[in-house]
């Protein structure tokens, strides 16, 4: 019988069942595991971020309300003539946004009245005028800090841009558009109060509360934290009651599914309704109607509130022109 030579160096094969193989596992298992533990990194980097503007929101808010127990009883001649301690002032005068207010207004998208340079209101019971637009600026600059990039708001999203990405990029977009919309300076009559007041006596304590549209820059989890634009100025959870009814129209799906869609449905609403009584003071922003912009795009917000309260600087004299 005629041999084979055997073959030196070649390994010993053993065919192993696809049922038994184990190699691999560690591969399969990581990325079982990673995508959830993704998820939850960047909702922590989401929820750090609302944290650290929930923090400027607040500075911006002591800065607003020093800045007021000033202005209120500053000389006129600095103010249009406006009267001291009041808010009621007249208007600023014509803006080049009053043009954008006017296209937003024939697209039906808001009012050109809420588009001006400094004459929108600033309370709920008609605050209006230079000095209501000075106590706004010193508002609005720390929260330059966490204002968004022009490229974030049309849509571009990355985890490197929701962190820092260029800092002068993001403050001057918020100096030239983005804090025009996202903030609005009011004067409840008490703390915690949905009531407005435009004139103080002197000495009498001023309350003021700023609210800020805090853009969610984070991807993924934005879509989860926050809300786009139409959601919150309608109360109506578009994406979630979207998902619902794609869940329900698949045909396929079980009803554990099911509840978990319509649960996401409530928790949105829920949201949506916390953040009500805030997107209604940002009507009061210096041109509210430019948030719309945002919409097409997709853009993730939360609605952020401070407040602050110091006696007027008022005194009973009159200002040496």
């Amino acid at each position: 019988m005629r041999r084979e030579p055997k073959r030196a160096g070649l390994p010993k094969t053993t065919r192993v069942s696809l049922a038994g193989d184990e190699r691999g596992a560690a591969y399969v298992e990581f990325l079982i595991v990673f995508i959830p533990v993704f998820m939850m990194f960047l909702g922590m980097i989401q929820a750090a971020m609302m944290y650290a503007a929930n923090l400027v929101v607040t500075h911006a808010a002591n800065t607003a309300s020093r800045a007021a127990v000033v202005v209120l009883d500053d000389q006129e001649s600095r103010y249009g003539d406006e009267d001291r301690n009041s808010l009621a002032g007249g208007g600023g005068g014509d803006s080049p946004m009053d043009s954008v207010g006017g296209l937003l207004e024939w697209a039906g998208l808001g009012s050109a009245g809420g588009v001006s340079g400094g004459s929108s209101g600033g309370g709920s019971d008609g605050a209006s005028g230079e000095r209501l637009s000075a106590i706004r600026s010193a508002a609005s600059i720390p929260l330059l800090a966490v204002s968004p990039s022009f490229s974030q708001l049309m849509g571009s999203e990355s985890v490197y841009a929701a962190i820092g990405g260029n800092p002068a990029e993001r403050g001057l977009t918020g100096a030239a558009l983005y804090n025009r919309t996202a903030v609005a300076v009011t004067f409840p009559t008490e703390r915690g109060g949905s009531e407005f007041k435009t004139d103080y006596e002197d000495n009498e304590d001023v309350t003021v509360r700023v609210t800020y549209l805090f853009h969610c820059a984070v991807p993924l989890v934005n879509r989860i934290m926050c809300d786009d634009i139409i959601s919150l100025k309608t109360g109506v959870p578009l994406a979630a009651a979207q998902h619902l009814m794609d869940v329900t129209s698949s045909g396929t799906a079980s009803l554990d599914e099911i509840s978990a869609a319509v649960d996401r449905v409530q928790s949105a609403r829920d949201r949506l309704t916390r953040a009500e009584p805030g997107v209604s003071e940002l009507e009061q922003a210096e041109s509210p109607s430019l948030s719309f912009l945002t919409a097409a795009r997709g853009a993730r917000f939360i609605v952020l509130r401070a407040e602050a309260t110091m006696p007027n600087h008022g005194a009973p004299y009159s200002y040496v022109e």
